[in-house]
């Protein structure tokens, strides 16, 4: 019975890298997740807020790279 006990207590330790494994996973998983939800709840509000007259339109972006104060080549 005592040695029932004792591989009952050591079995007990191995199991804290199995939980530290499963919030380590859970914590990748869980990261790029929210911010997937944060992002496209920022989204929402920003179209609800120009619907609604709150904010000015987001502008167009041509995307050149290109800037003004630097001189055509």
């Amino acid at each position: 019975m005592y040695s029932t006990l004792v591989s009952a207590a050591a079995s007990t330790g191995a199991s804290v890298p199995i939980k530290l494994l499963v919030v380590i996973v859970a914590f990748v998983v869980a990261v790029p997740l929210l911010r997937k939800v944060r992002a496209a709840a920022s989204e929402s509000r920003k179209r609800r807020w120009v619907k609604d007259g709150l904010m000015d339109p987001p502008t167009t972006d041509s995307g050149s790279g290109v800037r003004s104060d630097r001189p055509e080549a």
